[in-house]
């Protein structure tokens, strides 16, 4: 397995449920076979996430919300327990929202009262992480997945569902799962319901357990929050900064409003070395901007802090082994 990077998920015994779909594509996202065997493993958040990609691509094309669907509370450990368990719909969404980055880092979820609606929203904040589709529509059909399970009512539909990415050609999962209104290209990720759902039921509630879970989310809460946060905010700052000509240590800093050694001290607190994640953005962004038509190469190496073209030809060949040309030409045929 890769390196585990700052910004991680932990694999539960979700992995081990879907093993059979999941083992034939982990080399390829970078992974190998301990996370489906090992709940307590972190894995990196960019490499979960390129899995689903690469199943969306290899499988089925809605294979995050034909997946997320199915998914049941208890895959997703302690996180997933304690939704389960809350006392009523108010503490199950507070869960879902306040403890999510328990279970994962680059992710937020929130929800909110508007208009006479609960709005529950998803979005992944790693900057570096642009191809997300899947992972967007899984955590989108968990969530309607858990709501129904909680409640025990296999008909609770929203009145609307939002997407980020474009409409897929084929949306009829879409329809018959969601059986709402749907929008993509939105700002988010959402869900809205009813004001209703705040009064119904939590049929799995068992108040014992989530009074017993709830200080143990609170305490790890409390550990990841902290790197997910400075890491999400400093990933937007580094890649926003690539295109001035590089991200150095001063430059991000100041963008950031710290002083260099302010900087420098927070990142050794979570053993996090700059160089090492400024080759992240880097990369990623990257194999995100090659893998698409939208830029030049020469336009690609520009934005990514490179004066000449060769010089970010040679940098690519060594993070991917292939040639941007030959990395983009693969990119095209992955997906016709």
């Amino acid at each position: 397995m890769s390196k585990p990077s700052a910004q991680t998920i932990f694999a539960e015994s979700f992995f081990r449920v879907n093993a059979e779909l999941f083992a034939p594509f982990l080399a390829e996202a970078g992974l190998d076979e301990r996370i489906l065997h090992t709940p307590d493993v972190e894995i990196p958040a960019a490499n979960y996430v390129e899995l689903w990609e690469i199943l969306g691509r290899r499988v089925d094309a809605s294979i995050g919300l034909r997946i997320g669907i199915q998914t049941v509370s208890t895959a997703l450990g302690a996180y997933g327990q304690a939704i389960r368990s809350a006392p009523t719909m108010l503490l199950a969404l507070r869960c879902m929202s306040h403890f999510a980055v328990v279970l994962a880092h680059a992710i937020r979820v929130d929800f909110e009262i508007d208009g006479g609606q609960v709005i529950l929203s998803y979005q992944c904040t790693d900057p570096t992480i642009t191809r997300r589709h899947q992972d967007s529509e899984f955590t989108i059909g968990f969530f309607l997945s858990l709501l129904r399970e909680i409640t025990e009512n296999p008909r609770l539909t929203p009145q609307r569902a939002d997407f980020e990415h474009e409409r897929p050609t084929d949306w009829s999962l879409h329809r018959d799962v969601l059986a709402c209104p749907l929008h993509f290209k939105q700002s988010d990720n959402r869900l809205y319901f009813p004001i209703e759902l705040l009064e119904m039921p939590v049929r799995t509630a068992d108040p014992r357990l989530f009074q017993a879970l709830e200080p143990f989310l609170e305490q790890q809460r409390q550990i990841r929050a902290p790197v997910g946060d400075l890491l999400a905010e400093l990933g937007r700052h580094i890649a926003s900064s690539l295109s001035s000509g590089g991200a150095s240590l001063e430059m991000v800093a100041q963008s950031m409003g710290l002083g260099p050694r302010t900087l420098q001290r927070r990142l050794a607190e979570h053993q996090v070395e700059f160089r090492l994640l400024v080759e992240d953005v880097r990369r990623s962004l990257a194999e995100a901007y090659v893998a698409q038509d939208h830029y030049s190469l020469t336009e690609v190496a520009l934005l990514l802090g490179y004066a000449e073209c060769s010089s970010f030809s040679r940098a690519f060949r060594r993070w991917t082994q292939v040639s941007p040309q030959q990395y983009r030409l693969q990119a095209k045929a992955n997906l016709a």
